[in-house]
Protein backbone atom coordinates (compact mmCIF):
# COMPACT_ATOMS: atom_id res chain seq x y z
CA UNK A 1 0.00 0.00 0.00
CA UNK A 2 2.37 2.27 0.80
CA UNK A 3 4.33 2.09 -2.26
CA UNK A 4 0.97 2.59 -4.39
CA UNK A 5 0.51 6.06 -1.93
CA UNK A 6 4.19 7.31 -2.88
CA UNK A 7 3.37 7.76 -6.65
CA UNK A 8 0.69 9.91 -5.95
CA UNK A 9 2.54 12.23 -3.56
CA UNK A 10 5.68 12.51 -6.17
CA UNK A 11 3.04 13.35 -8.76
CA UNK A 12 1.34 16.12 -6.44
CA UNK A 13 4.98 17.39 -5.75
CA UNK A 14 5.69 17.45 -9.71
CA UNK A 15 2.69 19.21 -10.63
CA UNK A 16 2.94 21.99 -8.03
CA UNK A 17 6.93 22.41 -8.91
CA UNK A 18 5.70 23.04 -12.94
CA UNK A 19 2.94 25.46 -11.75
CA UNK A 20 5.67 27.22 -9.61
CA UNK A 21 7.87 27.20 -12.56
CA UNK A 22 5.86 28.29 -14.80
CA UNK A 23 4.20 31.21 -13.11
CA UNK A 24 8.16 32.14 -12.29
CA UNK A 25 8.95 32.49 -16.22
CA UNK A 26 5.23 34.17 -16.78
CA UNK A 27 6.31 37.08 -13.51
CA UNK A 28 9.40 37.28 -15.94
CA UNK A 29 8.53 38.18 -18.63
CA UNK A 30 5.67 39.98 -17.55
CA UNK A 31 8.79 42.53 -15.55
CA UNK A 32 10.22 42.71 -18.69
CA UNK A 33 7.46 44.05 -20.58
CA UNK A 34 6.82 46.42 -17.79
CA UNK A 35 10.25 47.51 -17.90
CA UNK A 36 9.83 48.37 -21.13
CA UNK A 37 6.79 50.49 -20.32
CA UNK A 38 4.32 47.81 -21.84
CA UNK A 39 1.95 47.72 -19.27
CA UNK A 40 -0.76 46.47 -21.27
CA UNK A 41 1.46 43.58 -22.80
CA UNK A 42 2.74 42.98 -19.15
CA UNK A 43 -0.66 41.82 -17.58
CA UNK A 44 -1.96 40.14 -20.62
CA UNK A 45 0.94 37.77 -19.68
CA UNK A 46 -0.12 37.28 -16.52
CA UNK A 47 -3.74 37.16 -17.33
CA UNK A 48 -2.70 34.53 -19.62
CA UNK A 49 -1.03 32.47 -16.91
CA UNK A 50 -3.33 33.21 -14.36
CA UNK A 51 -5.75 31.25 -16.37
CA UNK A 52 -3.28 28.09 -16.06
CA UNK A 53 -2.46 28.66 -12.46
CA UNK A 54 -5.01 30.26 -10.59
CA UNK A 55 -4.67 31.69 -7.26
CA UNK A 56 -0.82 31.61 -7.69
CA UNK A 57 0.18 34.45 -5.18
CA UNK A 58 2.73 35.73 -7.21
CA UNK A 59 0.55 36.40 -10.45
CA UNK A 60 -1.79 37.85 -8.38
CA UNK A 61 0.54 40.35 -7.24
CA UNK A 62 1.44 41.25 -10.62
CA UNK A 63 -1.95 41.48 -11.52
CA UNK A 64 -3.21 44.07 -8.50
CA UNK A 65 0.39 45.63 -9.42
CA UNK A 66 -0.01 46.46 -13.20
CA UNK A 67 -3.73 47.13 -12.68
CA UNK A 68 -3.04 49.95 -10.49
CA UNK A 69 -0.75 51.62 -12.46
CA UNK A 70 -3.80 51.27 -15.33
CA UNK A 71 -5.82 53.01 -13.31
CA UNK A 72 -8.18 49.81 -13.45
CA UNK A 73 -8.55 49.50 -9.51
CA UNK A 74 -11.73 47.66 -9.30
CA UNK A 75 -9.46 44.58 -10.98
CA UNK A 76 -6.96 45.40 -8.94
CA UNK A 77 -8.83 45.30 -5.85
CA UNK A 78 -10.10 42.25 -6.98
CA UNK A 79 -6.74 40.54 -7.46
CA UNK A 80 -5.89 42.08 -3.97
CA UNK A 81 -8.64 40.21 -2.13
CA UNK A 82 -7.98 37.15 -3.40
CA UNK A 83 -4.24 37.51 -2.10
CA UNK A 84 -4.63 38.35 1.02
CA UNK A 85 -7.35 35.37 1.26
CA UNK A 86 -4.37 32.91 0.44
CA UNK A 87 -2.57 31.34 3.22
CA UNK A 88 0.58 32.53 1.50
CA UNK A 89 -0.46 36.00 1.99
CA UNK A 90 2.84 37.53 3.09
CA UNK A 91 3.47 41.50 3.96
CA UNK A 92 3.45 42.72 -0.04
CA UNK A 93 0.25 41.06 -0.37
CA UNK A 94 -1.56 43.58 2.09
CA UNK A 95 1.13 46.65 0.48
CA UNK A 96 -0.25 45.87 -3.05
CA UNK A 97 -4.18 45.84 -1.78
CA UNK A 98 -3.84 48.96 0.83
CA UNK A 99 -2.34 50.45 -2.41
CA UNK A 100 -5.09 49.79 -5.26
CA UNK A 101 -7.57 50.91 -2.62
CA UNK A 102 -5.31 54.23 -1.78
CA UNK A 103 -4.75 55.11 -5.43
CA UNK A 104 -8.42 54.60 -5.90
CA UNK A 105 -9.11 57.10 -2.70
CA UNK A 106 -10.67 54.44 -1.09
CA UNK A 107 -9.03 55.31 2.18
CA UNK A 108 -10.78 54.08 4.62
CA UNK A 109 -10.45 50.54 3.09
CA UNK A 110 -6.86 50.82 2.85
CA UNK A 111 -6.31 51.68 6.67
CA UNK A 112 -8.58 48.90 7.35
CA UNK A 113 -6.09 46.82 4.87
CA UNK A 114 -3.02 48.11 6.52
CA UNK A 115 -4.02 47.84 10.05
CA UNK A 116 -4.89 43.87 9.21
CA UNK A 117 -1.53 43.53 7.84
CA UNK A 118 0.22 45.33 10.72
CA UNK A 119 -1.83 42.88 12.76
CA UNK A 120 -0.76 40.21 10.79
CA UNK A 121 2.73 41.21 10.29
CA UNK A 122 3.62 43.63 13.78
CA UNK A 123 7.18 43.74 12.99
CA UNK A 124 6.06 45.45 9.34
CA UNK A 125 7.91 48.66 9.22
CA UNK A 126 7.02 48.59 5.35
CA UNK A 127 3.00 48.29 6.09
CA UNK A 128 3.54 51.42 9.00
CA UNK A 129 4.90 53.43 5.88
CA UNK A 130 1.84 52.56 3.88
CA UNK A 131 -0.75 53.19 6.71
CA UNK A 132 0.72 56.03 7.36
CA UNK A 133 0.72 57.55 3.49
CA UNK A 134 -2.80 56.60 3.62
CA UNK A 135 -3.96 58.35 6.41
CA UNK A 136 -1.80 61.49 5.72
CA UNK A 137 -3.60 60.98 2.09
CA UNK A 138 -6.70 61.07 3.97
CA UNK A 139 -5.94 64.52 5.91
CA UNK A 140 -4.99 62.38 8.85
CA UNK A 141 -1.33 64.22 9.21
CA UNK A 142 -0.91 63.54 13.28
CA UNK A 143 -2.11 59.53 12.99
CA UNK A 144 -0.03 59.67 9.64
CA UNK A 145 3.06 60.67 11.82
CA UNK A 146 2.25 58.08 14.86
CA UNK A 147 2.19 55.72 11.87
CA UNK A 148 5.56 56.36 10.26
CA UNK A 149 7.27 57.06 14.14
CA UNK A 150 5.42 53.66 15.11
CA UNK A 151 7.34 52.09 12.07
CA UNK A 152 10.54 53.37 12.68
CA UNK A 153 10.61 51.95 16.12
CA UNK A 154 9.34 48.79 15.24
CA UNK A 155 12.33 48.34 12.52
CA UNK A 156 14.90 51.29 12.08
CA UNK A 157 16.58 50.36 8.93
CA UNK A 158 13.71 50.62 6.51
CA UNK A 159 13.77 54.05 4.93
CA UNK A 160 10.14 55.01 3.82
CA UNK A 161 9.52 56.17 7.26
CA UNK A 162 12.46 58.56 7.54
CA UNK A 163 11.25 59.18 3.74
CA UNK A 164 7.66 60.89 5.16
CA UNK A 165 8.73 62.39 8.66
CA UNK A 166 11.60 64.17 6.97
CA UNK A 167 8.81 65.47 4.85
CA UNK A 168 6.46 66.47 7.62
CA UNK A 169 8.61 68.12 10.19
CA UNK A 170 9.65 69.98 7.49
CA UNK A 171 6.32 71.58 7.60
CA UNK A 172 5.15 71.62 11.34
CA UNK A 173 7.68 73.03 12.40
CA UNK A 174 10.44 70.27 13.42
CA UNK A 175 13.95 70.96 11.99
CA UNK A 176 15.68 68.84 14.48
CA UNK A 177 13.44 66.15 13.63
CA UNK A 178 13.44 66.63 9.83
CA UNK A 179 17.23 67.08 9.68
CA UNK A 180 18.05 63.84 11.60
CA UNK A 181 16.00 61.92 9.94
CA UNK A 182 16.44 62.84 6.49
CA UNK A 183 20.16 62.63 6.75
CA UNK A 184 19.59 59.01 8.31
CA UNK A 185 17.05 58.18 5.08
CA UNK A 186 20.05 59.90 2.64
CA UNK A 187 22.73 57.22 4.38
CA UNK A 188 20.12 53.60 3.90
CA UNK A 189 18.73 55.24 0.61
CA UNK A 190 21.61 56.75 -0.94
CA UNK A 191 21.89 55.99 -4.92
CA UNK A 192 17.29 56.53 -5.21
CA UNK A 193 15.55 59.21 -7.16
CA UNK A 194 13.99 60.26 -3.67
CA UNK A 195 17.35 60.98 -2.29
CA UNK A 196 17.82 64.81 -4.16
CA UNK A 197 14.69 65.45 -3.01
CA UNK A 198 15.46 64.79 1.03
CA UNK A 199 19.20 66.39 0.54
CA UNK A 200 17.38 69.46 -0.32
CA UNK A 201 15.14 69.20 2.44
CA UNK A 202 17.56 68.91 4.99
CA UNK A 203 19.96 71.66 3.93
CA UNK A 204 16.79 74.17 4.02
CA UNK A 205 15.91 72.69 7.14
CA UNK A 206 19.55 73.11 8.57
CA UNK A 207 18.61 77.19 7.92
CA UNK A 208 15.13 76.73 9.65
CA UNK A 209 17.15 75.44 12.46
CA UNK A 210 19.40 78.02 13.04
CA UNK A 211 16.83 80.92 11.49
CA UNK A 212 16.52 82.13 15.25
CA UNK A 213 18.03 81.76 18.79
CA UNK A 214 14.78 80.65 19.68
CA UNK A 215 14.07 77.33 17.65
CA UNK A 216 17.34 75.34 19.52
CA UNK A 217 16.11 76.92 22.72
CA UNK A 218 12.91 75.57 22.65
CA UNK A 219 14.33 72.02 22.21
CA UNK A 220 16.47 72.75 25.21
CA UNK A 221 13.58 74.42 27.10
CA UNK A 222 10.77 71.80 26.46
CA UNK A 223 12.24 68.88 24.33
CA UNK A 224 12.78 65.42 25.70
CA UNK A 225 16.40 64.30 26.94
CA UNK A 226 17.89 63.46 23.67
CA UNK A 227 16.48 66.54 22.00
CA UNK A 228 17.98 68.54 24.53
CA UNK A 229 21.64 66.95 24.38
CA UNK A 230 21.63 67.61 20.66
CA UNK A 231 20.29 71.53 20.77
CA UNK A 232 22.46 71.54 23.25
CA UNK A 233 25.56 71.10 21.92
CA UNK A 234 24.49 72.41 18.34
CA UNK A 235 23.92 75.49 20.36
CA UNK A 236 27.52 75.77 21.42
CA UNK A 237 28.82 76.07 18.17
CA UNK A 238 25.87 78.29 16.60
CA UNK A 239 28.22 81.37 15.98
CA UNK A 240 29.96 79.20 13.02
CA UNK A 241 27.25 79.28 11.32
CA UNK A 242 26.41 83.20 11.73
CA UNK A 243 28.01 84.51 8.60
CA UNK A 244 25.01 82.08 6.92
CA UNK A 245 24.52 78.69 6.54
CA UNK A 246 26.32 76.80 3.69
CA UNK A 247 27.86 73.33 2.71
CA UNK A 248 31.66 74.69 4.58
CA UNK A 249 30.29 76.67 7.50
CA UNK A 250 28.00 73.50 7.81
CA UNK A 251 30.96 71.17 7.51
CA UNK A 252 32.61 73.16 10.34
CA UNK A 253 29.67 73.13 12.73
CA UNK A 254 28.74 69.52 12.56
CA UNK A 255 32.52 68.41 12.85
CA UNK A 256 32.95 70.48 16.25
CA UNK A 257 28.89 69.16 17.23
CA UNK A 258 30.82 65.51 16.62
CA UNK A 259 33.98 66.42 18.88
CA UNK A 260 31.92 67.51 21.57
CA UNK A 261 29.69 64.69 21.19
CA UNK A 262 31.80 61.67 21.61
CA UNK A 263 34.00 64.03 24.27
CA UNK A 264 30.95 63.60 26.61
CA UNK A 265 28.44 61.16 28.49
CA UNK A 266 25.97 62.06 25.58
CA UNK A 267 27.93 59.24 23.13
CA UNK A 268 27.33 56.41 25.80
CA UNK A 269 23.99 57.88 27.12
CA UNK A 270 22.58 58.44 23.74
CA UNK A 271 23.77 55.95 21.35
CA UNK A 272 22.95 57.08 17.87
CA UNK A 273 23.90 55.31 14.60
CA UNK A 274 23.69 58.06 12.71
CA UNK A 275 26.50 60.36 14.56
CA UNK A 276 28.56 57.15 15.01
CA UNK A 277 28.57 57.03 11.15
CA UNK A 278 29.35 60.53 10.80
CA UNK A 279 32.49 60.19 12.96
CA UNK A 280 33.69 57.21 11.05
CA UNK A 281 33.59 59.15 7.84
CA UNK A 282 35.51 62.05 9.80
CA UNK A 283 37.84 59.59 11.23
CA UNK A 284 38.74 57.82 7.17
CA UNK A 285 39.28 61.05 5.76
CA UNK A 286 36.14 62.04 3.79
CA UNK A 287 33.87 63.65 6.15
CA UNK A 288 34.49 66.82 4.40
CA UNK A 289 33.46 65.03 0.67
CA UNK A 290 30.42 63.93 2.26
CA UNK A 291 28.90 67.38 3.48
CA UNK A 292 29.81 68.96 -0.06
CA UNK A 293 27.95 65.69 -1.27
CA UNK A 294 24.80 66.07 1.17
CA UNK A 295 24.76 69.90 0.63
CA UNK A 296 25.26 69.92 -2.89
CA UNK A 297 22.06 71.12 -3.37
CA UNK A 298 23.09 74.43 -2.14
CA UNK A 299 24.90 75.45 -5.31
CA UNK A 300 25.33 72.10 -7.64
CA UNK A 301 27.96 74.20 -9.70
CA UNK A 302 29.53 74.50 -6.87
CA UNK A 303 30.27 71.12 -5.75
CA UNK A 304 31.32 70.02 -9.24
CA UNK A 305 33.99 72.80 -8.62
CA UNK A 306 35.20 71.72 -5.39
CA UNK A 307 34.99 67.69 -6.54
CA UNK A 308 36.98 68.66 -9.45
CA UNK A 309 39.69 70.45 -7.24
CA UNK A 310 39.35 67.58 -4.62
CA UNK A 311 39.11 64.78 -6.94
CA UNK A 312 40.99 61.63 -4.56
CA UNK A 313 38.63 62.74 -1.54
CA UNK A 314 35.78 62.22 -3.66
CA UNK A 315 36.88 59.37 -5.50
CA UNK A 316 37.58 57.52 -1.44
CA UNK A 317 33.69 58.72 -0.59
CA UNK A 318 32.09 57.55 -3.58
CA UNK A 319 34.21 54.30 -2.93
CA UNK A 320 33.11 53.93 0.76
CA UNK A 321 29.85 55.01 -0.40
CA UNK A 322 28.96 52.16 -2.66
CA UNK A 323 30.70 49.56 -0.67
CA UNK A 324 29.08 50.46 2.93
CA UNK A 325 25.46 49.08 4.23
CA UNK A 326 24.04 51.64 6.65
CA UNK A 327 21.46 50.04 9.28
CA UNK A 328 20.18 50.88 12.48
CA UNK A 329 20.29 48.86 15.53
CA UNK A 330 17.30 48.39 17.37
CA UNK A 331 16.75 50.12 20.80
CA UNK A 332 18.37 53.46 19.40
CA UNK A 333 14.33 55.13 18.97
CA UNK A 334 14.17 57.95 21.41
CA UNK A 335 10.41 59.52 22.10
CA UNK A 336 9.90 63.55 21.11
CA UNK A 337 7.83 65.55 21.19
Amino acid sequence: MKKILIFPMLLIGAISANAQAGAADAHTQAMDKAKDGNIDKALSIIKTAEANYPDNATLLKDDALFSTMKKDYASAIEAGKKLIASPDADEQSYQVLGSAYTASSKFGDAERTYQEGIQKFPKSSILYAEYGKALNDNNQPKKAAAAWEKGIETNPSISSNYYFLTKYYATHNNPLWSVLYGEIFINIETFSARTPEIKDTVFKQYNALFATDNVLQNYIDNGQPFEKAVASTLQQFKDIVSGGVNPESLYALRGQFLVSWFNSDNVKTYPYKLFDRLIQLSKIGVFEAYNQWLFSTYNQNQFVTWAQTNNGEIKEFSKFQRSSVFTIPDGQYYQHN
